[in-house]
């Protein structure tokens, strides 16, 4: 299966984690993302929680291999992915968003985005 991350148009937000908790504003309809980075096989993952999905909804996520030539039978540790998420404001209203950064299972730290919707 291919996985390829398009590139973000122009105009297209990414919200960043940077600490354990933030404000952001966004307007009805804008689109944003949030990158993460996943390697399967070291046990590295990421996950998110949308509180009020009437204010924001996830759209789609993609993800592409840091190093698809190390994907080869029998080779190990190629895995390493960086992904997005995509996300769009659906109403007026106030959410968060967590972020939550997991280390074979266990949740290694958390990230709270506070986002608010005019």
């Amino acid at each position: 299966m291919k996985r390829t991350v398009k590139p973000p148009e122009d105009t297209l937000r990414r919200l960043e984690c940077r600490g354990d908790s933030q404000e952001e504003h966004l307007t009805v309809g804008e689109e944003f993302y949030v990158q993460f980075h996943r390697h399967g096989s070291v046990g590295e993952d990421a996950e998110f929680e949308i509180d009020d999905e009437e204010v924001v909804t996830h759209l789609r996520t993609e993800t592409e291999y840091l190093h698809p030539e190390r994907m080869k039978p029998g080779w190990t540790g190629g895995d390493a992915e960086r992904g997005r998420w995509y996300f769009r404001t659906q109403a007026r209203g106030t959410t968060y968003l967590t972020v939550r950064i997991l280390f074979r299972f266990e949740v290694e730290s958390t990230c709270t985005l506070r986002l608010i919707v005019d």
